[in-house]
């Protein structure tokens, strides 16, 4: 039977001598402790610097956890002899939780504690936050200090339970603190091939941005519209994702009127895409 092997932040000298005078700074706060956990093997490599947790491999500190196949750890020799971690390598499925809302998949990921900076590459890259879903087929980074994620790489971001689709060739997602206190994704930018999909409109464009709180997303240059048997074309469109109404608008000084205003139709249930409440009529678009 394998025995599980655990290393605290602080083993006795004897052991690791130079473990002891330092700790793994993968999240939470300075004081925090933190462990490696390990069932096939732990190393110590003096000559690589490194740390090596082999099988089932698992790293906690505070609210961050870290799960893969293999975690290495990279050290360096600081002018008072101590010594501190600036790099940690996961691979092979990897899995980064931090507290019970935030989650990220992928086949290999690694941290840069100066930049505090977690890129994850690989097969199944997601990042779960809350319900919003967001994957992508390149590479996910997660800037730890911005509190931003960059999915590249047919980049999607959704929320399952409401059939709404954001992709594009990049997505930059924004977190702030709730009510609670607790991160949440707050913007999602969208950049390339551009592709809104709601459970009425499909709207692509070349740029992008939607509130997530709101539920408010504005599409950008060359932008088509496309409901049912209906395509318009415009400068920007909005999508009221709440209110379930969506404008295809112009530019100022390009023409300076509406070119559409679509709002689902409703019966008197309040039931969307069945006939009831009349199209509401054009607006001018916004002024900058």
């Amino acid at each position: 039977m394998i025995r599980p092997l655990i290393l605290a932040v602080l083993l006795s000298a004897a052991a690791l001598p130079a473990l002891a005078q330092q700790q793994l700074q993968l999240g939470g706060g300075k004081d925090e402790p933190s462990e490696i956990q390990a069932d096939d093997a732990l190393e110590w490599h003096q000559n690589e610097k490194t740390y090596i947790a082999r099988g089932n491999a698992v790293y906690k500190r505070g609210e961050l956890t870290v799960k893969a196949d293999v975690l290495t750890a990279y050290y360096r020799e600081l002018p008072d002899k101590s010594t501190e971690i600036f790099r940690a390598l996961a691979e092979g499925n990897v899995l980064i939780t931090r507290g019970d809302t935030t989650s990220a998949t992928g086949g290999k990921g690694v941290y840069e504690l100066d930049s505090q900076t977690f890129t994850l590459t690989g097969g199944n890259l997601k990042f779960v936050n809350n319900d919003d879903v967001i994957t992508a087929t390149d590479s996910m980074v997660y800037r730890q200090a911005e509190d931003v994620a960059i999915a590249r790489g047919n980049a999607t971001a959704t929320r399952p339970k409401e059939q709404k689709t954001l992709r594009a060739d990049t997505l930059t997602g924004h977190f702030a603190p709730n009510e609670k206190g607790e991160k949440e994704l707050s913007v999602v930018d969208a950049d390339g091939n551009v592709k809104l999909t709601t459970p009425t409109d499909v709207v692509t464009g070349r740029t992008g941005r939607y509130d997530v709180k709101s539920q408010f997303a504005t599409i950008s240059d060359d932008v088509r519209m496309t409901r049912g048997g209906n395509q318009l074309n415009g400068d920007y469109a909005e999508v009221d994702m709440a209110s379930g109404v969506s404008k295809l608008l112009t530019r100022p000084g390009q023409g300076g009127r509406a070119r559409a205003l679509l709002v689902p139709e409703q019966n008197n249930q309040g039931q969307p895409g069945l006939p009831g409440q009349p199209v509401a009529p054009a607006q001018p678009a916004p002024k900058p």
